[in-house]
């Protein structure tokens, strides 16, 4: 009697363990296939991955970023694991190729204004890429803007460091006629000696737009670059061009005076010339009213692309109109030590109206 006992209490349990269960422990392997069970049920204890998401980032510092630029088609995964679970290796190296591509994406990058009497072909540039390989398009075009040093060869599977990402990504957007304000403070890490002037603007420009930061007091220019902080790069860029692409009306010291009329949600941006070199700066008299009229963004620009450190430029403020009247907008010239009547001084009154053009 008891051994039937003891019959009935085991036989219920062996119907319960899947039988995929019981003969990968006859073979000692796991059968792949045999992971998911009816209805996608997760069978011997192994968790189903979420659909269309990585399983190697699920508690990665750059999940957000990762699932952003994979989304927007900018980056994607690097395969499926031994457990065919997609993977994105936020920790790899990424290579030239790699970098070219994303860029190529990232920024859209074309022939711009130049025409050619025959197709171009990216053996016309480098000689260590054929004309099939997966990056040969984004390698030419990264060729024809100019976006990585000049040479012969392409090295497509040499890992980059971070200011080759750097002089890269500064290179794109001038390439785009892309200007970026910039706040006026040089950063200052212990690691920028034995950089050329280049990879010195490159690293100001990149530190100073929030594209790329150092650890405080290291830039680390010479480190690689893995794929998580790519996207995180990438994911600046993105809102970067966004905001500075926005169709914007221009103003400028012809306004000095004048009346800038605006419809509800319009933006517009100021621009004056400074050089912040000579001690004087422009002061922004926040006294207008931030209901109907927002400071978006500001900061300054370079006269030249190549953003030499100390020269002239412009500063920059970016408004957004948010309801209907008027305010008047005050920026003062001056240094900000001396007690003494600002040098130039810039007013303009701002007249929003509705969306529909009614009062």
């Amino acid at each position: 009697m008891q051994r039937y006992l003891i019959g009935f209490l085991i036989l219920p349990l062996l119907f319960a363990i899947p039988v995929s269960c019981l003969g990968q422990e006859r073979s000692g392997q796991l059968d792949n296939a045999q992971i998911i069970g009816l209805n996608n049920q997760p069978l011997c204890g192994i968790p189903q991955q979420v659909p269309s998401e990585f399983t190697d980032i699920h508690e990665h510092w750059a999940k957000s970023d990762i699932q952003a630029v994979c989304k927007s088609g900018l980056m994607s995964g690097m395969g499926v694991n031994q457990l065919g679970l997609k993977v994105f290796s936020p920790d790899s190296s990424v290579s030239q190729a790699q970098l070219a591509s994303v860029l190529q994406r990232t920024f859209q990058l074309d022939y711009g204004q130049l025409r050619f009497i025959k197709q171009p072909l990216v053996s016309d540039y480098y000689s260590d890429v054929n004309n099939d390989a997966w990056y040969a398009n984004a390698a030419m075009l990264c060729a024809i803007n100019k976006i990585f040093d000049d040479g012969n060869n392409f090295k497509p599977n040499q890992n980059v460091t971070r200011i080759e990402i750097a002089q890269a990504v500064q290179r794109c957007f001038n390439a785009k006629k892309i200007d970026i304000p910039m706040i006026l403070i040089m950063p200052v890490y212990q690691d920028m000696q034995g950089l050329s002037q280049e990879q010195t603007n490159a690293l100001v420009f990149v530190s100073n737009t929030g594209i790329m930061k150092g650890d405080g007091q290291n830039f680390r220019p010479l480190e690689g670059v893995k794929r998580a902080e790519l996207a995180r790069i990438l994911n600046r860029c993105t809102e970067l061009l966004e905001l500075n692409t926005e169709v914007s009306k221009k103003v400028d010291e012809s306004y000095n005076g004048k009346t800038l009329n605006l419809q509800a949600g319009d933006t517009f941006v100021l621009s004056l010339d400074s050089n912040p070199t000579t001690g004087y700066t422009w002061n922004l008299d926040d006294s207008w009213n931030e209901k109907m009229l927002t400071l978006v963004d500001q900061g300054y620009q370079s006269s030249t692309t190549s953003n030499i450190v100390g020269q002239g430029g412009r500063h920059y403020w970016k408004f957004k109109a948010l309801k209907s009247g008027s305010a008047d907008l005050k920026v003062y010239y001056a240094r900000p030590w001396e007690s003494v009547q600002p040098l130039k001084t810039f007013q303009v009154k701002i007249i929003i109206n509705p969306m529909d053009g009614t009062k």
